[in-house]
């Protein structure tokens, strides 16, 4: 089962790399993003030590379940309203971001609304199933994904292009302190055990987390390659002319074999199979939570039908995300995605940082009652 957790890890890094976090760390390449990149998986790591030892005082239980002990049903309702909204903006930011990089990179004369609409139906298609089924399609899609993502990487180490003066001039900016938005960008990398907070209901009573310490050094190996790669290949000025960095930098190298010529279709396809997965994934979640602030709910991580709340809450993120997309343009989704950056970090630490003392005050009141 310890799988399961790299995948829930790996899927949020792979994604927000490739979409979301380098706009935001080059931005501030010379102004603290290094730093930014060098501090965060000390904190990730402390965070994902923190809410791993904490939900595994509450086996099989799901955040809904564990703050329902604790807290009245009002509170509860308004709390997971909160993070169903959250997680579900993440998510839409990830299908709107893929769609204009399909429509930019691939066919400018498609309609992305068209394109938009497909993706969504797919992803809440997948959304609506059971936590089990979830979590299956998640071991699919990277299983499919890694080695396509493996090769993009070794394709543009390997680019003829690759300019390490540049490199070493951005790393000489270390000592900079990072800004919010850089260390926000950073840390969002290092998030991926938060979907535990709800796919918890699947782990066993006896569950014990290994190999914690290689799943943070993996993240931090990769949040170091998508950074100076693209700064490698573009420099140090040209690079922040990118709003999706990585579909320009794929779209710099070239194969000499094969029938596809340019690494940008190999790109796009590794890229639309993240996208996709961690769309139905954080929109799973956001049902999850909403399901949990609604009465008469009953959690089934394996139930045989989806209920009826599932195709309500989905219907409402689909809505959401179409409004998003008239209402704002792509300069706009990437400033936005600064500030749900921002507001990410500070909500899931005092999340983390609330269930590990949750779990400290379980495990201190059975101990009074082993005393007793």
């Amino acid at each position: 089962m310890n799988r399961y957790v790299f995948y829930h890890y790996f899927i949020v890094c792979f994604t927000n790399l490739m979409l979301l976090v380098p706009y935001h760390l080059i931005s501030d390449r010379f102004d603290g993003a290094v730093m930014a990149i060098l501090i965060s998986p000390i904190v990730g790591g402390i965070l994902f030590y923190m809410l791993t030892n904490a939900i595994n005082k509450f086996p099989g239980k799901g955040l809904p379940e564990i703050i329902s002990m604790y807290y009245p049903t009002w509170f509860v309702r308004i709390f997971l309203v909160y993070k169903a909204m959250l997680t579900g903006f993440a998510s839409a930011l990830v299908v709107s971001s893929y769609t204009v990089i399909v429509t930019r990179f691939l066919n400018p004369d498609a309609n992305p609304y068209i394109i938009l609409m497909v993706l969504m139906l797919v992803c809440a298609y997948g959304a609506t199933r059971s936590t089990a089924s979830v979590n299956f399609l998640l071991e699919i899609v990277l299983i499919i994904n890694i080695p396509g993502v493996a090769f993009v990487i070794y394709k543009t180490f390997t680019n003829p292009l690759l300019n390490w003066d540049a490199i070493h001039i951005v790393a000489d900016h270390v000592a900079q302190a990072p800004s919010l938005v850089s260390f926000a960008s950073a840390s969002f990398v290092f998030t991926g055990f938060l979907n535990l907070l709800i796919f918890n209901r699947l782990l066993p009573a006896n569950f014990k987390f290994k190999f914690r310490w290689l799943i943070t050094l993996s993240a931090f190996f990769i949040l170091l390659i998508t950074f100076f790669l693209p700064i490698g290949i573009h420099g140090t000025e040209t690079v922040s002319q990118y709003l999706y960095l990585w579909s320009a930098t794929a779209d710099s190298t070239r194969m000499n074999f094969g029938f596809i010529e340019r690494m940008l279709f190999v790109f796009i396809i590794v890229l639309m199979n993240n996208a996709v997965a961690f769309t139905i994934v954080g929109w799973h979640i956001s049902i999850e939570y909403m399901r949990g602030a609604l009465p008469n709910n009953v959690i089934d991580p394996d139930e045989p039908e989806p209920h009826v709340y599932s195709y309500y809450v989905v219907v409402g993120i689909v809505l959401i995300t179409l409004i998003l997309k008239f209402l704002i343009d792509e300069m706009k989704v990437l400033q936005l995605g600064g500030y749900f950056l921002i507001l990410r970090l500070f909500s899931e630490a005092v999340t983390t940082i609330w269930l590990f003392l949750l779990s400290r005050k379980k495990v201190r009141k059975y101990a009074k009652n082993d005393a007793a």
